[in-house]
């Protein structure tokens, strides 16, 4: 069985204007996007109102969790703060065409439920960095030996970078074309 985050809605659709809120745990354990894997320490908690606007349902609110990441340049673990804003517009698949492109919307079921689940991981996933690091002055871990850099310092030899990446050939051509 897959996690949802399911709401009766079935109230708010019978009369424009009216509103729920909610005030949740979302069951999520942990997210990856791309390589990143964010480990939540709690399950993230979902904010929301989800009104009545006549031409469908309005979502409005946020997703906050405390993730545990990798840091991107010296693998340690470290624990971020994360929230997600949460926009959309809930209606039945048939009324679809009303709403822009560009917007987001989330489908309402046949039995006047919607699942919010989807809209929380969108939330959560523009939040969680594509190379978190757990410092922006975070040194990595040597190339050659593999020692924290911010812990340690190696005596490994730094390699020049002009002796390396893929026009590091023409630099003898350079030097050879300025003799002549």
């Amino acid at each position: 069985m897959s996690a949802t985050l399911r709401i009766d809605l079935s109230e708010v659709l019978a009369e424009t204007g009216r509103s729920v809120d909610l005030d949740d745990e979302v069951p999520l354990d942990s997210l990856t996007i791309g390589d990143t894997v964010a480990v939540f320490e709690d399950r993230p908690r979902v904010r929301a109102s989800i009104s009545n606007a006549g031409e469908g349902l309005v979502l409005l609110g946020e997703v906050q969790a405390e993730a545990r990441m990798e840091c991107s340049r010296c693998l340690e673990p470290f624990t971020t703060s994360l929230t997600g804003s949460l926009e959309g517009t809930l209606t039945v698949p048939e009324e679809r065409p009303a709403i822009g492109e560009d917007e987001e919307w989330y489908p309402i079921d046949p039995d006047g439920s919607a699942d919010l689940l989807p809209a929380v991981i969108a939330a959560l996933g523009i939040e969680i960095p594509y190379a978190p690091l757990h410092d922006e002055a975070c040194l990595g871990i040597c190339p050659t030996c593999g020692c924290d850099l911010n812990r340690d310092t190696c005596t490994c030899e730094t390699p020049d970078p002009s002796d390396e990446g893929p026009f590091a050939a023409l630099k003898g051509l350079i030097a050879e074309d300025e003799a002549e």
